[in-house]
């Protein structure tokens, strides 16, 4: 294994280390309870569609206690942060895209995109909560989109709000 990435395997056992720490650490130290991705997609995939609404409302308020819990003030980037840290450690792709500034106000717009294998509750629960939980913060979110292995989610960054 060394070999194919040219790193000597102390270097690769730090990693390994340090990567298993940094998550079974964070998600220890918040009382997470860890499931496969299999049972999650199970359990979100019986979910009554009619009820995504008002659980993503829900998370999307948790999303926001528990932030003001660790940092204080929930701002655009400490969201933002937060949400990708979140997706990491779960080992779930979440990629964020910034956007050029198009406009005269200073506000740039970053799109979140995520692929995954765990079926269109999860897609629309996952893209609803985030849009809610930013505007939540007074964030403007312009567009979203999500299906059975996909969701995207655009934001207008109104720097740091």
């Amino acid at each position: 294994m060394s070999k194919d990435t040219k790193q000597g395997p102390s270097t690769i056992g730090s990693q390994i280390i340090s990567q298993w720490i940094e998550f079974y650490g964070y998600k220890i130290h918040k009382g997470d309870v860890i499931f496969p991705k299999q049972i999650v997609k199970k359990i979100i995939g019986i979910l009554d569609k009619s009820k995504i609404d008002r659980v993503s409302e829900f998370m999307a308020r948790h999303i926001i206690k528990e932030i003001k819990l660790q940092e204080g003030d929930v701002t655009y980037s400490v969201l933002s942060d937060h949400i990708l840290k979140w997706n990491k450690v779960n080992r779930l792709e979440l990629n964020r895209i910034k956007q050029s500034n198009n406009n005269d106000n200073g506000n740039c717009s970053d799109i979140f995109i995520s692929k995954h294998n765990l079926g269109c509750n999860w897609s629309e629960l996952e893209c609803k909560t985030y849009t809610k939980a930013f505007e939540l913060i007074g964030q403007n979110v312009i567009s979203s989109e999500y299906d059975e292995d996909m969701f995207c989610i655009k934001v207008i960054a109104r720097n740091d709000r």
